[in-house]
Order: structure tokens, then C-alpha cells, then sequence
């Protein structure tokens, strides 16, 4: 049995962002001032990580973090996971829910950045070891529900590690959570290669596309949720 009509999830994910654009706007906009000071130095970290990547043996031990690296790096998180729970309660609220502050749970935020280092590691990992792209496309494939923990998290709900998914429905959740984004970017990146736009397109559909996940995963987990 299909628990994810792929075409409703669309339209109702659209739907819901144009009726609730305000909403969305106003939860992002502490997050945003947040991760402001990381952009102040990411052309120094594309440099760092073009050396640490370049390195073909040791790292060289020269390299230098830019200052107050790591406490930019750890407000940007913060505010990754805390736009990221206000979303979530938003859409399974049906837009009563959230306002114009961050999030301060302390318990909340570090079961949240717990499912983002296990997922983080399970999908990348692999590829790390193996320089191949199809493994990661795999483990992504086969622990994409577990990704559902996110909202179950945000809702205060506990966590769950087997969901006994069709498989017609865990692959309409790797296609809304993992394939349309992707096209969605890489549509962008050549779009905006043909027309000169540079980078600027891509990181603006990486953001929508932040966005989209977050409000198809809670209408997925809606769907799956009730129907059991």
C-alpha cells in the first residue's frame, strides 16, 4: 500500500508555503542574523577545505582556522536546527504553531543534532571510504526513514527506528526527500551555468530546497502516522 501520493505531497507542500509564507519568514529571521557571522568567513573555509581535501597524504599542519571559526560554525548549527524544528512544528500545527523566536530546549536541540550526526555519518561514510557516489545513494535510500525521527523529535514525540514502510511508499519518500532536491539543484547549477549566474542560483535552490524538505518530510510523516 502507497501511504505517499507523490502528486498531493507536491501540491500541498506548495500550497502550504504560499498560505503560510509570512509564518515561514518570521521563523527565520533570529536563524538567519545567527548565521550571519559564518558567511563573514566562508571564503576562508573554501580555502581551508581546498587544502584539506588537495592534501594527498598528511594535512599539512600550517593550515590556520580563520578566527572564531568554531564558534561560527557552532551558531550556525544552532541555527540550522533551530530553524529546522520551528518549521517542522509549523507544518504539523498547520501554521498555529512557532513564532519570532529560537528554539531552547536544550534536550530537543541535542536529540536533534544526534539524528543529524547519525544520519550524516551512515550516508556519507560509505562514499568517504569508497570514493563512490552509488553507495551513498544506497545507505540514503535504505535510512531515509529513520529520517523521520526529525519531526518526531520537533513534536516531542519519541523516536522510532523501524516503520515498516511499503516499498512503494519508502521510495516516494527517497524521491521527495532525496531525488527532487537534487534535480531541483543541479536544474539550477546548469541553468544558471548557461546564463552566467555563478554560484548565487545554486546556494538559492539549496535553501529552497531546505525549506521544501522540511515541509514534505511533516506532511510525510502525517500521512504514514495516521494511517497506522
Amino acid at each position: 500500500m502507497n501511504q505517499l501520493p507523490i502528486n498531493k505531497i507536491l501540491i500541498a507542500g506548495f500550497a502550504f508555503a504560499m498560505t503560510h509564507w509570512k509564518k515561514i519568514l518570521e521563523i527565520s529571521i533570529i536563524p538567519l542574523v545567527l548565521s550571519l557571522p559564518i558567511f563573514s568567513i566562508l571564503p576562508e573555509l573554501f580555502v581551508l577545505m581546498k587544502q584539506i581535501f588537495s592534501a594527498k597524504e598528511a594535512i599539512p599542519s600550517e593550515l590556520i582556522a580563520p578566527d572564531n571559526a568554531n564558534l561560527y560554525l557552532a551558531l550556525f548549527l544552532y541555527a540550522n536546527i533551530s530553524l529546522s524544528i520551528s518549521l517542522y512544528r509549523l507544518v504539523a500545527s498547520n501554521g498555529q504553531s512557532a513564532g519570532f523566536k529560537p528554539i531552547l530546549e536544550a534536550k530537543v536541540i541535542i536529540r536533534f543534532a544526534g539524528m543529524i550526526f547519525l544520519v550524516g555519518m551512515v550516508t556519507r561514510i560509505p562514499f568517504a571510504l569508497t570514493n563512490l557516489p552509488i553507495l551513498q545513494f544506497a545507505m540514503s535510500f535504505l535510512i531515509v526513514p529513520i529520517t523521520l525521527n526529525f519531526v518526531n523529535i520537533a513534536i516531542g514525540a519519541p523516536s522510532k527506528y523501524r516503520w515498516g514502510l511499503s516499498f512503494s511508499t519508502h521510495m516516494n519518500l527517497f524521491f521527495l526527500q532525496v531525488i527532487v532536491p537534487l534535480l531541483v539543484v543541479l536544474l539550477f547549477t546548469s541553468l544558471s551555468n548557461l546564463i552566467g549566474l555563478g554560484a548565487g542560483a545554486e546556494w538559492i535552490a539549496r535553501v529552497l530546497m531546505f525549506y521544501w524538505g522540511a515541509i514534505t518530510l511533516v506532511l510525510c510523516h502525517q500521512l504514514i502516522t495516521t494511517s497506522k
